[in-house]
């Protein structure tokens, strides 16, 4: 047996290694960036109520201007704000709680790459101020996105 034989022998094991080791570090991160994607479509979603139908809904929503809603086969839901973080939402929720109108923070998975990333864009925006009117024209803005972009898709 040759010197040159053991060290062939000893540097295809180590190619071999490094071949299955970065191939299991792709699917690692591939499978992570993956997950990462699907989470991205998650916003937060500030509820403002549950009714049956459309008509129900439309007939007792009075006090609020502006908001979107979606169906499901049970029940039909109001939601007047949208954000991608917790941090923002909760600055549009104060507002409403100081006018005494009841909300929940919902989590909603939403299927439009072109609302969300309209959605990142806008986010900035409300992570840059407090100001109330500023906060609520904003909030305006998202929802007429909402609506062109994913109700009327």
């Amino acid at each position: 047996m040759y010197v040159g034989d053991e060290i062939m022998k000893k540097t295809i094991i180590w190619v071999l290694f490094a071949l299955l080791s970065g191939a299991l570090l792709g699917k690692i991160t591939f499978d992570r960036y993956e997950k990462i994607d699907s989470y991205n479509n998650y916003v937060y979603m500030l509820k403002y109520g549950s009714y049956k139908t459309v008509d129900d809904m439309t007939n007792k929503i009075t006090n609020i201007d502006r908001y979107v809603y979606i169906t499901d086969e049970n029940k039909t839901t109001a939601y007047i704000s949208i954000s991608k973080t917790k941090e923002n939402l909760n600055k549009i929720k104060k507002i409403y709680d100081a006018k005494k109108i009841k909300t929940t923070i919902a989590k909603v998975k939403i299927d439009n790459d072109e609302f969300i990333q309209n959605l990142n864009e806008y986010e900035k925006l409300l992570s840059a101020t407090d100001d109330e009117a500023s906060l609520l024209i904003i909030e305006r803005q998202i929802l007429s996105c909402y609506e062109s972009v994913v109700q009327n898709d």
